[in-house]
């Protein structure tokens, strides 16, 4: 998928996430002043998390972060709406590149937005897998 030349029309797009912890400070930071660096203490507290998804297009120059407080199928639906009807509203079909993690497939897209509405979304949407590796 990435050999094939840039074409504006027809975008290919790796989508990847990644969760990611929040932290908070337990200290005032003190801040930089003439002649001394801002310093900030190295221990901190957990703050929760959160999901980054990334969309990236390399030969379009273009890439997008959403974050979501998880990474679920309406959270992933939605990154593919978002793209869809968004992003790349003008593109005649996107090539989205994925792994093959569960809510990463045409089904998942189905399931949150009932079969008529997925079916204009998935009109415009080819999604790319990786190979499978062979177990052993």
């Amino acid at each position: 998928m990435y050999a094939r030349p840039h074409d504006s029309a027809e975008p290919v797009i790796c989508v990847d996430e990644k969760s990611k912890q929040l932290l908070q400070q337990t200290r005032t930071p003190l801040a930089a002043r003439p002649g001394a660096v801002a310093k900030e203490d190295y221990e901190y507290q957990r703050a929760g998390a959160c999901n980054l998804f990334v969309a990236v297009e390399p030969k379009g120059h273009q890439r997008m972060v959403e974050v979501s407080d998880r990474r679920t199928k309406p959270d992933f639906v939605a990154l593919v709406v978002k793209l869809a009807q968004q992003v790349y509203a003008g593109a005649k079909r996107l090539h989205v590149v994925l792994d093959n993690l569960n809510p990463h497939f045409r089904s998942c897209i189905e399931d949150v937005l009932g079969p008529a509405a997925a079916a204009t979304v998935l009109a415009r949407v080819e999604f790319h897998y990786p190979p499978s590796r062979p177990v052993g």
